[in-house]
């Protein structure tokens, strides 16, 4: 039936058609753009999605660019430090000559003055993005002993943002400071008491001579180490046991204790005291027993006394109580400027006593006896610096690597994350241009379907001509 009000065929080719300039709308957004995904509106997971890494891409690409900053810096004391190790070496040769008899020590010094001066206008002008890591000034305000270069950063599940630091340690690696009151923090050394000579030598561990049983001690019987332990916490002393009934569950066999196991014995009776964590048994290079006092941060002491009823002698005595005692130094604030400008060590009081550096010795008037001894140990605090500074050089070697190979990380993660990117958003163009010109003939079709339709009422309006 045809109606002059209603033209069900034109509104079906039109709602075809609308429906045609949408999807071709959409088609060709993806072909201008080259994204499938370009607004919430696209997909709204997606685009999410994209955007979050977008935003860590800009962050990583903040962070390459602290690492190249970083590791401009390290390469800039790095190679100030191998000028200055050349220099020292040179140093120490010219040392070296001025030792011989005869040699004139004041032109040897003006060699040496031009050699401390070079190294000095070498460690100033080591400087990368206003950073001098090799000549310092520790009282400024802005100085700080750890350097710390964004390595990297992460966001945990509720969203914080985490950052992880490449650390230099300045204070260590410093050449020349400042400020002459600098001061550094030197640790408690350890107690520790040495027995009188190797297990494997004691007379317990050579029962007979016998081959099968050489190296072990017997306490399938009555034997026993009973040994009283003092530390300045412990002054009345703990005593550890060894016999037969501590040893059965701890040892294979009790008449072969070997000296592992009476070691581990003697820690495991350690662990069971007061003395758990602060003081340990061990073997030194040539077979000892050691008796260590863990460093505590203040004066550390250790005493060994063996007890009267002890019958296994592990180089301690054994009849008799005998006792040795170590004292650890306590931890000290001592001056500890760069190391070429820190003190070095002492002239002899015939050329006026005080102290000098690497940074500024004189031997111009070293003569004679005392002359020939002070210039030894400048020759020894030279050798000591050079040996500081190739120390250094490490420190910077480790470092440069640990950047650059975080730089490798971080490229490689943002080459990841574009991929990711890519695979939420990207168009697949040749798909898409494929199904634009088909939507270009579909809309040429329903346009002509719509002009068909229109003129049905045109056909019924000419019968009543």
């Amino acid at each position: 039936m045809t109606s002059l009000l209603t033209n069900t065929a034109a509104m079906t080719a039109l709602t075809t058609l609308k429906g045609i300039n949408s999807q071709l709308d959409a088609t060709s957004n993806r072909v201008s753009t080259g994204q499938r995904v370009s607004g919430a509106s696209d997909n709204a997971a997606y685009w999410s999605i994209a955007t979050a890494v977008r935003t860590d891409n800009a962050s990583l690409s903040a962070v390459k660019d602290s690492l190249g900053l970083g590791s401009s810096a390290v390469d800039t004391a790095y190679n100030g430090l191998n000028s200055i190790l050349t220099d020292l070496q040179n140093m120490r040769a010219k040392l070296q000559t001025a030792m011989q008899p005869g040699v004139d020590r004041a032109k040897v010094q003006t060699e040496i003055d031009a050699i401390q001066n070079k190294m000095s206008s070498t460690a100033a002008s080591s400087v990368s993005s206003g950073q001098n890591w090799l000549s310092v000034d520790s009282a400024d305000a802005s100085y700080l002993k750890d350097r710390n270069v964004v390595a990297g950063f992460s966001r945990d599940t509720s969203g914080t943002v985490n950052f992880s630091y490449v650390t230099v340690n300045v204070s260590s690696i410093k050449l020349y400071d400042a400020n002459s009151s600098t001061s550094v923090d030197v640790p408690a050394t350890s107690a520790e008491v040495f027995a009188s000579q190797s297990l494997t030598s004691m007379t317990a561990f050579r029962p007979g001579g016998a081959a099968a049983v050489k190296g072990t001690a017997d306490f399938s019987g009555a034997q026993t180490v009973d040994l009283l332990i003092k530390t300045e916490t412990a002054t009345a002393g703990v005593a550890i046991t060894l016999n037969k009934a501590a040893l059965t569950a701890a040892v294979k066999d009790t008449s072969k204790v070997t000296t592992s196991e009476l070691l581990d014995a003697l820690n495991n009776q350690i662990a069971s005291t007061s003395l758990k964590g602060e003081v340990t048994a061990s073997l030194d290079t040539t077979g000892r027993l050691i008796f260590t006092r863990v460093d505590t941060g203040s004066t550390n002491t250790i005493q060994v006394d063996s007890v009267a009823t002890n019958t296994v002698d592990i180089g301690f005595g054994s009849a008799a109580k005998t006792g040795v005692l170590a004292k650890g130094a306590d931890a000290t604030t001592t001056s500890g400027r760069g190391i070429l400008d820190s003190q070095a060590g002492s002239y002899n009081a015939a050329f006026g006593g005080g102290s000098y550096s690497i940074a500024d010795f004189d031997i111009s008037k070293l003569v004679g006896t005392n002359g020939d001894s002070d210039l030894s140990a400048i020759i020894t605090a030279v050798d000591k610096a050079i040996a500081k500074v190739t120390d250094a050089g490490t420190k910077l070697g480790a470092s440069k690597t640990q950047i650059d190979g975080q730089s490798s990380f971080v490229d490689t993660l943002m080459k990841a994350n574009n991929r990711t990117i890519g695979t939420l958003v990207d168009a697949d163009i040749e798909e898409e241009s494929t199904k634009l010109k088909a939507l270009q003939t579909q809309q040429q079709l329903a346009v002509q379907a719509l002009s068909i339709a229109n003129s049905g009422s045109q056909n019924v309006l000419s019968l009543f001509r």
